[in-house]
C-alpha cells in the first residue's frame, strides 16, 4: 500500500484494493459460469438477460473489457431486487411473485447445472455480505437499492447462508449491463470510462434524484481525532490544506505540513472553483458531476453522515476513472453544498432512458426538463469526445 493509500485507509468509507481484485475475480468466475449455463441451455438468456453470442464478447474485445473490470463494481446483478423477495427465504414464508416468476423461467437442470447454480450462488453472496459490511458504497457496487442493502446488512450471516440453501438451484445472478447501446459500445472498442459511469447509474434501482440528500456540516460533532484522520484522507485525495482545516475545524499551518507529507508538495494556493455553470458546461462535465452527486448520496442513504460521505465518495469517484479524475475534492464539496442549499442546480431525468442527471436552473442557463436528453442518449461519451478532453487539458 503507497503513502496515500495509508492515508485514505478509513473504515467503510475506502474501499481497499484486496476487495477490488476480489470484485475482479468474482466478475470473472460469475461471467464465465454465466456463458457456460448459456451454452449448456439457451433458454437461460431469459433468465440471465444476456444472449451467448453476447456474453462471448467479452473475451473478443480486451480494450473494452478493460474499461469495465476498472471501475470497482460488480458487472451482474441480484435477479430477486426486493427486501420481500429475500425475507420470504430469510424467514421461510410464502413465495413472492417474483420468486415464483423466477423458478417459472428457470429450465429444468440436471445434477451438474443445479450444482453449479448452488456453488455460484454461495460466492455470489459470499461477495455481497463482504462489501455489505466493509462499504458504505455497497448499493450502488453491487447495483441493489438502499433498502435491500440495509436489509441485508441487518440478517446475521447464518441465517443469510441458510436462506441461500433455501433457495435451491434459483440463479440469483443475471448479467448487469443489459442494454442495446451498452453492446453497441462494447463491440465497437468505444466504451469509455464515461460510457461505464452511465451504465452504471442506468443499471441501478436507485436514481440520484429519488435518494436522501443532506449537507449540513455545522451540525457534525466528531471529536479533534476522527476530524484529523477525515480531513488527512480527504487531502489525500487532493483537497487543499486550507478547505481542509475550515471544513474540520483545524490548525492552516498543521494542515499545510500535512499535505505536504502526503503529496511531497506544499498545497495550492488561490481561489478554489466556485462556478456552478461548469458542471454542465460540457456533456463530460455534466456526467461526471452526476456520478459525484449520485455517489455522496448514496452514501447518505446509508446513513453516512455529510463528511463520511464525501470521503467515501471520492474514494469510489477516483477509482471508477482509474484516477482520471476531473473533479477535485474542492470543486465536488462545492457541488454538493451548492446543490443541498439551493436549486441552481438540480436534477432531470433523461427523456430517452431515465437515468438522472444534473440539469441547470439559473439566470444564466436554465434546461428545459421536459425535453431533457443525457450525454449518453446524445452519443457524446464516446472516444472522440474523451480524446477532444484529453487534448484541451494538455493545452
Amino acid at each position: 500500500m503507497n503513502n496515500k493509500e495509508n492515508y485514505r485507509a478509513i473504515d467503510r468509507f475506502h474501499v481497499p484494493e484486496w476487495l477490488i481484485d476480489q470484485i475482479q475475480v468474482v466478475n470473472f468466475n460469475l461471467v464465465d459460469h454465466l456463458k457456460w449455463m448459456l451454452k449448456n441451455d439457451g433458454r437461460f438468456n431469459e433468465v440471465f438477460n444476456v444472449e451467448r453470442k453476447e456474453i462471448e464478447q467479452l473475451q473478443l474485445n480486451q480494450s473494452s473489457l478493460r474499461s469495465l473490470l476498472r471501475a470497482p463494481f460488480l458487472m451482474v446483478e441480484p435477479t430477486l431486487q426486493s427486501v420481500e423477495d429475500w425475507r420470504c427465504f430469510v424467514d421461510n414464508t410464502a413465495t413472492t411473485v417474483a420468486v415464483d416468476e423466477l423458478r417459472r423461467k428457470t429450465p429444468p437442470l440436471d445434477s451438474l447445472l443445479a450444482y453449479a447454480v448452488n456453488q455460484q450462488n454461495v460466492v455470489f453472496v459470499s461477495l455481497m455480505t463482504q462489501v455489505l459490511n466493509i462499504s458504505v458504497m455497497s448499493a450502488p457496487l453491487l447495483g441493489i437499492s438502499t433498502e435491500l442493502a440495509k436489509y441485508l446488512i441487518s440478517v446475521p450471516t447464518h441465517k443469510l447462508n441458510l436462506a441461500v440453501t433455501r433457495m435451491k438451484e434459483l440463479p440469483l445472478f443475471r448479467w448487469r449491463f443489459d442494454s442495446p447501446t451498452f453492446w453497441y459500445e462494447f463491440t465497437a472498442s468505444t466504451l469509455t470510462d464515461e460510457l461505464v459511469a452511465h451504465q452504471i447509474m442506468l443499471t441501478s434501482p436507485s436514481r440520484v434524484g429519488n435518494l436522501p440528500y443532506a449537507a449540513q456540516w455545522g451540525e457534525l460533532r466528531l471529536g479533534r481525532l476522527k476530524n484529523e484522520a477525515f480531513a488527512t484522507a480527504m487531502m489525500a485525495y487532493g483537497l487543499r490544506a486550507s478547505t481542509a482545516s475550515n471544513l474540520f475545524n483545524l490548525n492552516q499551518h498543521q494542515m499545510r505540513t500535512r499535505y505536504h507529507q502526503i503529496h511531497g508538495k506544499s498545497s495550492p494556493c488561490g481561489n478554489t472553483a466556485t462556478s456552478l455553470s461548469w458542471f454542465v458546461e460540457t456533456p463530460i462535465h455534466r456526467l461526471h458531476a452526476t456520478v459525484y452527486a449520485w455517489l455522496y448520496r448514496s452514501a447518505t442513504a446509508m446513513d453516512a453522515n455529510p463528511a463520511e460521505a464525501l470521503l467515501a465518495t471520492n474514494d469510489v469517484y477516483d477509482r471508477l476513472f482509474g484516477g482520471n479524475r476531473l473533479i477535485m475534492p474542492d470543486r465536488g464539496w462545492n457541488l454538493i453544498r451548492s446543490m443541498a442549499a439551493d436549486a441552481r442546480l438540480t436534477v432531470a431525468p433523461c427523456r430517452g432512458c431515465g437515468t438522472h442527471y444534473v440539469v441547470s436552473n439559473n439566470d444564466a442557463k436554465i434546461e428545459m426538463h421536459n425535453r431533457f436528453h443525457c450525454p449518453a442518449c446524445m452519443q457524446q461519451l464516446g472516444a472522440r469526445k474523451r480524446a477532444a478532453r484529453r487534448t484541451n487539458a494538455d493545452a
